[in-house]
C-alpha cells in the first residue's frame, strides 16, 4: 500500500493517491482550495451512468485515451468510461520542484507521464505518452480537473467560432464568449451543461475566484482545437443527494469528449511505435490578498 502523497512547494500545497490513479485530492494555493474536496460519504448512483461514476468524482483525474466510451479507431477494444489511467496505480518521485507521475496503460501500449512543475505562482502540467507498441497509437487527453463551482464569481473564455451542446447534440448560438459566460453563470440549480467551442480565437482561460484568487490557464490552440466547459450546478446526478457542485474546463486535443469520433473528425493525437508525443499546459494564480 503506497501512502498519500503531501508536499508543500512554496505556496502550493498537494496531496495525491498513487493507489486511486494518482488522483490529485488537494490542491491548494496560498491555502485556498483550487479543486473539489472528497466527499465525507461516497454512494454510486443506483442506476448505472457510467463506470467513472461507481468511483468519488472530484479532485483531478487524467483521461486518456478517450473522456466518452468508445471503440478504439480500428479495433474492436472498448475504452472505458473517462479512459484508463484512474483505475492504474502509479509511480510518484518527488524531484526538486517537480512531481513526477508514471503509469502503464495497456490499452494502448503506452507509458503514460504526468509531471508537475512548481514555479512561484505558477505550475506547469507536462504530459508525455511513449508508445511501447509495435503501431501507432492513436489517442486525446483531457485534464478532468474539478473546481468548486458555488466558489466562483467571474469567469473569462476564448473567443470562438462555434458551440456545440454536446449533452443535447445541438448548436447553440450566442452573440459572443461574454454571452456565453452570463448564461452559464445564469444557469439554475438543477441543471447542467457539458459545451463544446471550437474555432477558438484565444488560449486562456481566466477563473476568479470568491476568496480573490484567480487562476489563468494556458493552452497551445494548435494542440488543442476544443475547449469544453462542464458546468454542474448541482444537477448532476440526477438523484437526490448525490449531485455535486462543480466545474471543468476542458482544453481537449479532438472534436469533442469521444476518441472514435474525434479519430473520424480528423482531430486527434498519435505517437509512432517506440516514439512519444509530449505537451503542456499552464495554470498561474494571481492573489490579491
Amino acid at each position: 500500500m503506497k501512502e498519500t502523497v503531501k508536499k508543500y512547494f512554496g505556496n502550493w500545497y498537494i496531496e495525491c493517491d498513487p493507489e486511486d490513479g494518482a488522483r490529485i485530492q488537494v490542491l491548494k494555493y496560498a491555502g485556498k482550495d483550487l479543486l473539489t474536496e472528497k466527499p465525507e460519504i461516497f454512494k454510486a448512483p443506483a442506476k448505472f451512468i457510467g463506470e467513472y461514476e461507481t468511483r468519488p468524482v472530484y479532485g483531478y483525474d487524467d483521461c486518456f485515451p478517450t473522456v466518452d466510451t468508445c471503440t478504439y479507431p480500428g479495433k474492436p477494444d472498448i475504452c472505458r468510461d473517462h479512459g484508463e489511467l484512474c483505475w492504474r496505480q502509479w509511480k510518484v518521485e518527488v524531484n526538486d520542484n517537480k512531481l513526477i507521475f508514471e503509469t502503464d496503460c495497456l490499452k494502448p501500449y503506452v507509458k503514460f507521464r504526468r509531471i508537475l512543475e512548481f514555479d512561484g505562482s505558477k505550475l506547469l502540467w507536462k504530459f508525455e505518452v511513449l508508445n511501447l507498441s509495435d503501431e501507432k497509437v492513436i489517442f486525446i487527453h483531457v485534464m478532468h480537473a474539478l473546481l468548486p463551482l458555488r466558489n466562483i464569481q467571474k469567469l473569462k473564455i476564448p473567443e470562438h467560432g462555434r458551440i456545440i451542446d454536446e449533452i443535447h447534440s445541438k448548436e447553440l448560438v450566442l452573440e459572443n464568449a461574454q454571452d456565453l459566460v452570463s448564461d452559464l453563470f445564469n444557469l439554475k440549480t438543477g441543471d447542467y451543461k457539458m459545451l463544446l467551442l471550437s474555432r477558438l480565437k484565444g488560449n486562456r482561460i481566466r477563473v476568479g475566484f470568491d476568496n480573490e484568487l484567480a487562476l489563468n490557464i494556458t493552452f497551445d490552440k494548435e494542440i488543442f482545437s476544443t475547449l469544453g466547459i462542464w458546468w454542474n450546478n448541482t444537477g448532476y446526478p440526477e438523484e437526490e443527494g448525490l449531485e455535486r457542485n462543480e466545474c471543468a474546463f476542458e482544453p481537449i486535443p479532438g472534436s469533442c469528449s469521444d476518441l472514435s469520433k474525434s479519430f473520424s473528425d480528423g482531430i486527434f493525437l498519435e505517437a509512432d511505435p517506440g516514439k512519444s508525443f509530449s505537451w503542456e499546459i499552464s495554470w498561474e494564480v494571481e492573489n490579491k490578498e
